[in-house]
């Protein structure tokens, strides 16, 4: 530990650049308000039928999932030295899984995947070991405020959930998670697609 803890400070003092590249790369709350405020104004643009801006809108969600999901990585790890970080910020770290038993934690639902099926989208995934369902969850807002988010659907298996009662040609958000008589899951990633 000796010898590492001086070789880093010898390579940071020869240069001093890359504390200053990750200090840069780290979002404050200027860079996250710009990333939500673009988002949220290229998915209006989009919903409002200017479909030539899907490609920027992809290109705006992409950054802004990329700034929480870095933000959200130095909060829970800062949360080893300070648990108030990551529960002021509604984080939920994941206990690891030491055992499988009635009390193991359920883990994330793999592989999900939205395809038409007709004008019907037809949910899939991984099975989760100790689930006894999935519930899947919608948005028609932004993905990225919790509150915009509802239940739609629970169903016993994963490997085929029909979406149903959509509005033909919404645009909507999808996410799954695993469910135990005990627990349920974390979210999978969300994925968008539009009802036809």
């Amino acid at each position: 530990m000796i010898r590492e803890t001086g070789e880093l400070a010898t390579n940071l003092a020869k240069d001093p650049s890359i504390l200053e590249s990750i200090n840069t790369l780290m979002p404050d709350l200027e860079k996250i308000q710009q990333a939500h405020e673009r988002h949220r104004s290229i998915f209006s643009e989009v919903l409002g039928g200017a479909s030539e801006k899907e490609e920027e809108l992809a290109s705006a969600r992409n950054y802004a999932l990329n700034i929480i999901n870095l933000l959200h990585g130095v909060a829970l790890l800062t949360g080893k030295y300070d648990s108030n970080i990551p529960q002021k910020l509604d984080l939920v770290q994941q206990q690891p899984i030491t055992k499988l038993g009635a009390n193991a934690g359920l883990g994330a639902t793999e592989n999900f995947r939205l395809v038409y099926e007709g004008q019907i989208i037809v949910a899939r995934g991984s099975a989760v070991k100790g689930a006894k369902s999935y519930e899947i969850w919608i948005c028609e807002g932004d993905p990225l405020t919790e509150s915009n988010w509802r239940h739609h659907i629970t169903s016993g298996c994963v490997n085929r959930i029909e979406m149903t009662d959509l509005t033909p040609g919404r645009l909507y958000y999808f996410r799954i998670r695993a469910v135990s008589s005990h627990a349920t899951g974390p979210w999978s990633n969300f994925i968008s697609m539009m009802a036809i």
